[in-house]
């Protein structure tokens, strides 16, 4: 015996296509990639931990960013995009479960630092605000990858216009198993000294 009568069940929810989780995966690293382009080290440093004394010449922009944020040395200003700097921090991931995740979090929290650090102040290429040096470790990293990068306005002094290129010096010496020590230094043309150095690695 059959009844008139038929039950209607609410349509099932259409399972999101795997190329649909795909490609929101993708975006998101791509974004965090994009966000850590400026500021994240380059991959082409030479192997920490070896004897090494490498100088490599790295070009710089030929002027500021139009929003930027002056990071002030002795004798040199280091200029850089602060809204690529926001953009960063901005990325944080809330937790980590890949190598480029945890990246994007150490990179995060490392813009994060810098901007912190900054007050606000007008200079005479525009820059909105301003960071003395010393930087603590996390700011000054970001600085650092910043130039080696290329993604920096440098200028000397008071100078008009910002230098071409600042030398880039990886120096290591490895004296045994748990001995030895690598620093990263930075200089402008005709520098005696460095303007930046940065502890690299400890044995």
């Amino acid at each position: 015996m059959t009844s008139g009568f038929a039950i209607a069940f609410p349509p099932m929810p259409a399972p999101r296509r795997p190329h649909a989780l795909y490609r929101s995966a993708l975006l998101a690293l791509l974004f965090m990639s994009a966000s850590t382009a400026l500021t994240a080290a380059p991959a082409d440093r030479p192997p920490a931990g070896t004897d090494v004394d490498q100088t490599r010449t790295v070009a710089q922009w030929q002027q500021p960013a139009a929003d930027c944020l002056a990071v002030a040395f002795e004798g040199v200003t280091v200029r850089l995009d602060r809204q690529a700097l926001a953009r960063q921090a901005a990325a944080r991931p809330a937790r980590w479960r890949t190598e480029a995740e945890r990246l994007a979090l150490i990179e995060a929290d490392r813009a994060a630092a810098l901007l912190s650090a900054a007050a606000d102040a007008t200079d005479a290429h525009g820059c909105a605000q301003r960071v003395e040096a010393p930087l603590g470790a996390a700011a000054q990293a970001v600085v650092l990858a910043a130039l080696e990068n290329g993604n920096a306005a440098v200028y000397v002094k008071e100078a008009a216009e910002p230098v071409p290129a600042v030398a880039i010096r990886y120096l290591g010496s490895r004296c045994g198993p748990t001995c030895g020590r690598g620093h990263i230094m930075v200089s402008v043309p005709g520098a005696q000294a460095p303007f930046l150095v940065q502890e690299w690695w400890v044995a």
